[in-house]
């Protein structure tokens, strides 16, 4: 039996520095996604007190010392399919044990919970190794998209997250529990397979190969209804098609990104001047328009009935000549 009290002041003792090596954790895997270009939410809790001893009465097999997630990380991506591009990236910067896809718990007639959790420490040789060693400092990553989240959070609380809860209710009410965990199911997938279909779209398939860039330089959600609307008559000003427009901005951005990156840091560090659209995916357009075909965009601007000083503030954060 585990001495809780011997538990109890271990962890206040420990506790803030799991707290540390979680933020430590989620700094590394925030730059990651971000030199990716993916967007992620990433957050870390180290457990609460309560918890952490509930935890040992539930899992009596369990010592202080053996349990392994006193300290969590979460990442949330927009798509299923992003969920393995976290997994590598995390394989990349963390020593990472074999992970764990709830969905291979469930038989192939069964819905439910579903996320990846994997247990992620640093490696031996890491420059904090000597303040968080890997042998005592170790966290779960849970991995989910937004769909999978959606469930979690709702069924957090409920007799329904698991078949020990289900075990307790009457088959019609078992029955709606499937039906409504299978129905986010289904929406993750159609929300995964839409994401891959629509690029058929002129406007949809730019915006994709700008978010690339865009969260590169930031993790601000950008307004996807203003960027498909903004670029939807922003492209025609390059008068050539779209697979030609994509490899024209990847260019723009293997010869601008460093240059661009100052100007978000900056942005960041001060945003009461800058442009609402620099915080959009399209501002990679906007720039390369304002140095190549100003008086179209501001044409194109004015003619959409957009505030010129939005366009002026653009062309001041990226250090070019409104009048030029």
């Amino acid at each position: 039996m585990v001495d809780l009290e011997e538990t109890r002041r271990r962890w206040l003792e420990e506790r803030p520095r799991f707290a540390t090596f979680g933020e430590q954790l989620t700094l590394r895997l925030k730059e990651a996604l971000k030199e990716e270009g993916c967007w992620g939410e990433v957050t870390t809790r180290a457990k609460d007190m309560d918890s952490l001893i509930r935890k040992l009465i539930k899992k009596p097999h369990h010592t202080y010392d053996s349990l392994g997630d006193k300290c969590g990380v979460r990442v949330i991506v927009r798509y299923k399919s992003e969920v393995d591009l976290v997994l590598k990236l995390a394989r990349r910067v963390f020593h990472c044990g074999e992970p764990e896809n709830t969905a291979e718990r469930l038989d192939h007639n069964k819905v439910g919970y579903l996320s990846t959790h994997v247990d992620v420490r640093l490696y031996k040789n890491d420059f904090l190794a000597s303040t968080f060693p890997p042998e005592v400092f170790c966290a779960e990553l849970q991995i989910r998209s937004l769909a999978q989240h959606l469930w979690s959070e709702m069924s957090h609380d409920t007799v329904y997250k698991n078949d020990d809860g289900l075990v307790h209710l009457a088959g019609p009410l078992k029955r709606r529990v499937f039906l409504l965990a299978g129905a986010i199911e289904i929406a993750d997938n159609e929300f995964d397979r839409l994401n891959i279909e629509m690029p058929h779209v002129p406007e949809v398939e730019l915006l994709q190969s700008l978010e690339r860039h865009y969260y590169k330089l930031t993790t601000h959600r950008a307004d996807i209804d203003l960027s498909l609307e903004t670029i939807r008559w922003l492209y025609p000003i390059y008068q050539i098609e779209v697979p030609r427009i994509r490899a024209h901005l990847d260019e723009v951005w293997n010869d601008s990104s460093v240059m661009l990156q100052a100007v978000y840091e900056a942005a960041e560090q001060d945003p009461t001047g800058r442009s609402a659209f620099l915080l959009q995916p399209e501002a990679l357009m906007i720039y390369d328009l304002l140095r190549r075909k100003v008086w179209d965009i501001r044409q194109a601007w004015s003619d959409q009935g957009l505030p010129p000083k939005e366009l002026e503030r653009m062309a001041n954060a990226f250090g070019i000549s409104f009048d030029a």
